[in-house]
């Protein structure tokens, strides 16, 4: 929204901080360095809507109010993605009516039976995630270690990876036993490998796609790996076809002959289906996309949730909450229970749900304004005329943060604990927060997996996972962080 001028934008008025560092970058380099610290000193001087400059002084809004957020995500539609973002997610993610149409055919693969045909995949993959975990402390024993440090998280992360490639597409990573071996593996690595420290330069692509054909070795790198997996997908999205009409003995299939265990089976049956119009088909590169999206989406943030999960229980302060824990998964009386069997332990959905809240792993989404757009407010402000606000006014193209992370742990919504990892919360038969009603989200009163037609379509499978590597690896291993014990924070959004 760089092009839209400063000087006649409606979110003027809105507070926010004065100062900027340069006529270019606005406040942009301050965010990207602090993250989620410099919004929480903005929300905390300025309330729950902030605006600030961003690239070229363009005034952006970032917010944690929770009817704002909720009317933005409900009338998605109307608040899209950003042109710059659009430009590189829309081939996988999509956008408008394609979006809807992908939707459409998508969202039967993730709901409530397709879970439970997927489960006995996840297990295997928890249940080796136990034995690894075993296997690297009798070898500490028997190498007469006294002190047994373990990177615990090498493993639940490996183990999400095979999961969303059996799961999703019927590919076998084998990476909690061959790591980096494989050849897909390698390529997904190199092209979302971390960033220590801003990108200035992919920042100013971001907004100028010319500047993309700037030679340099990262974008050299990224182009092999996203060669080989456009390979790799074509050849999956390939095979699985054939082999689909080869199972069926037909050159054609109906809808209601759709059966399978993984994802991109009943993905690719449905959009072959006989009974299924030409205009709610995807087309073969939509359908190859689906893996790079469910390799982004559904790793990495699984992974990660996993990740924060681990490091919370094995924190000396909520020691606590790891023997509760410990003691009701040692209450079942089998080593697979069903998912129904799994929900029904109210401390291990409690953790999981306290998780999500504290530790968003997408700490904020962005949106832009499709016209000029006036959006609710939970609690009236004043603006900087002194104003009382209900509203806010944006100006049509004008970009605008939904801050998760900092509504999921925002004390008016959640308490003076919001910052704290109390699984109780969810326990003591009362809401949650004293606010937490008013958060929107497809799962409980969380905005992790967002809300509205662009929710987490994969939610029920992230639950699935954490649930299921908790309950193998948790009953019979105790966790602790090394002494003297680590700090880690989230360091941009």
């Amino acid at each position: 929204a760089w092009f839209v001028n400063p000087q006649l934008s409606p979110l003027k008025d809105i507070p926010g901080p004065e100062a900027y560092e340069s006529l270019i970058w606005g406040n942009l380099r301050r965010v990207l360095g602090g993250g989620n610290e410099v919004y929480r000193g903005w929300f905390e001087s300025y309330g729950p809507n902030v605006h600030y400059r961003g690239l070229l002084l363009a005034r952006r809004l970032v917010t944690k109010d929770p009817k704002a957020i909720s009317y933005i995500l409900n009338h998605s539609y109307n608040f899209p993605k950003p042109a710059q973002t659009r430009n590189a997610l829309s081939a996988i993610f999509g956008e408008g009516d394609v979006h809807k149409r992908q939707r459409k055919i998508i969202n039967p693969c993730f709901g409530p039976a397709q879970m439970k045909d997927l489960q006995p995949i996840i297990y295997d993959k928890a249940f080796q995630v136990r034995v690894n975990l075993h296997g690297v402390l009798a070898a500490l024993e028997d190498g007469g270690n006294e002190r047994k440090e373990v990177d615990v998280l090498l493993w639940p992360t490996r183990a999400t990876l095979d999961m969303i490639g059996l799961v999703g597409f019927d590919y076998e990573f084998n990476s909690l036993t061959e790591f980096e071996r494989d050849e897909l593996v390698r390529a997904f690595i190199d092209v979302f490998a971390p960033s220590s420290s801003p990108n200035m330069l992919g920042l100013l692509a971001y907004y100028f796609p010319i500047l993309k054909f700037i030679p340099n070795e990262r974008a050299k790198a990224i182009a092999r790996s996203k060669a080989v997996m456009r390979r790799i997908g074509t050849k999956l999205v390939k095979d699985k076809r054939e082999a689909i009409l080869a199972s069926s003995g037909v050159d054609k299939i109906g809808k209601k002959s759709v059966v399978g265990r993984d994802l991109l089976t009943v993905l690719i049956k449905a959009n072959m289906a006989t009974d299924v119009k030409d205009s709610e088909r995807l087309t073969d590169q939509e359908v190859m996309d689906q893996i790079s999206t469910m390799l982004i989406a559904g790793h990495e943030t699984t992974s990660t949730s996993l990740a924060w999960l681990l490091y919370d229980l094995a924190h000396p302060k909520y020691r606590h909450v790891q023997e509760r824990l410990r003691s009701e998964l040692r209450s079942l009386d089998t080593d697979r229970p069903t998912t129904e069997q799994l929900n029904s332990l109210p401390y291990l959905d409690a953790i999981v749900r306290e998780n999500l809240r504290k530790n968003a792993v997408v700490d904020g989404t962005i949106r832009c304004a499709g016209m000029d757009e006036v959006i609710p407010v939970a609690l009236p402000f004043v603006d900087r005329r002194g104003e009382v606000r209900r509203e806010i006014r944006v100006g049509a193209g004008e970009d605008i943060l939904i801050s998760i992370g900092e509504l999921n742990r925002d004390k008016e919504i959640w308490g003076d604990d919001a910052h704290d990892f109390n699984p109780q919360r969810w326990l003591d038969g009362s809401k949650p927060g004293p606010r937490s009603s008013e958060v929107p989200g497809v799962f409980s009163s969380i905005l992790t997996f967002l809300s509205g037609p662009r929710a987490c379509i994969g939610y029920r499978l992230a639950l699935l996972e954490m649930k299921v590597i908790l309950f193998a690896i948790m009953r019979d291993i105790a966790f602790e962080l090394p002494d003297p014990v680590l700090h880690i924070e989230k360091k941009a959004m």
